[in-house]
C-alpha cells in the first residue's frame, strides 16, 4: 500500500487536491471575516462607472463603514432572486417604516438615468429595497482583476467588451 502513495501519479493528484482544499479555506475564511456569503463581488457591467469599470472586484462587508444605519452614498450589494447576479448601485435615499426600525432604501447607478425602483431592479417590483436585502456593502475595490473572472464565465462576452473598450 505504501507504493501506492509514493507513485507520482498520487502525489500529484494529492498536490492537485491540496491546493483546491486551501482555496476553500481561504474563502469560508473570507465569508466568515466580512460576515456574508460573498466577500468578493466582480463588476460586469458599466453602470456604476466612473467610480466602478467593468472586471473590478469589490470587497464586501457585511455592515456599512459607520454606525451601522444606512447612509446616502452607501453601496449596497442587493441579490435579487429574479437575476443571475446581485448587483451594485449607491443608496440616494433611506427612509424607515412607521416604527423608525426597518430601512427602505432606494438606490441608482451612478451612470444610470433612472433610480431602480423605475429600472425594476427590485425583487418583484418593489419601489424599494429593505435591509434585510442586502448582502453586504463596498468596503474596498481591485480594478481589472475580475477580467479573469468574468473571461471564465462568458468569454465571448468578455472578448466583445475588451474590444470595445480598445477601439476608438
Amino acid at each position: 500500500m505504501t507504493s501506492f502513495f509514493r507513485s507520482p501519479l498520487v502525489q500529484h493528484g494529492l498536490g492537485i487536491l491540496q491546493v483546491v482544499s486551501a482555496c476553500f479555506m481561504v474563502w469560508k475564511g473570507a465569508c466568515l471575516l466580512s460576515g456574508t456569503r460573498y466577500p468578493v463581488v466582480v463588476v460586469i457591467t458599466n453602470s456604476m462607472a466612473p467610480a466602478f469599470d467593468p472586471g473590478d472586484i469589490l470587497l464586501v462587508h457585511r455592515h456599512p463603514a459607520h454606525d451601522g444605519r444606512v447612509r446616502v452614498g452607501d453601496l449596497p450589494v442587493i441579490m435579487n432572486p429574479d437575476r443571475p447576479y446581485p448587483f451594485i448601485h449607491r443608496v440616494v435615499g433611506v427612509f424607515y417604516d412607521d416604527n423608525e426600525k426597518e430601512e427602505m432604501l432606494v438606490t441608482k447607478g451612478d451612470n444610470n438615468e433612472l433610480n431602480d425602483s423605475v429600472g425594476m431592479m427590485y425583487p418583484g417590483g418593489q419601489e424599494y429595497i429593505s435591509r434585510r436585502e442586502i448582502m453586504g456593502f463596498v468596503r474596498g475595490y481591485v480594478p481589472f482583476l475580475g477580467w479573469i473572472v468574468i473571461f471564465l464565465q462568458n468569454p465571448m462576452r468578455a472578448i466583445g467588451a475588451l474590444l470595445s473598450f480598445f477601439s476608438p
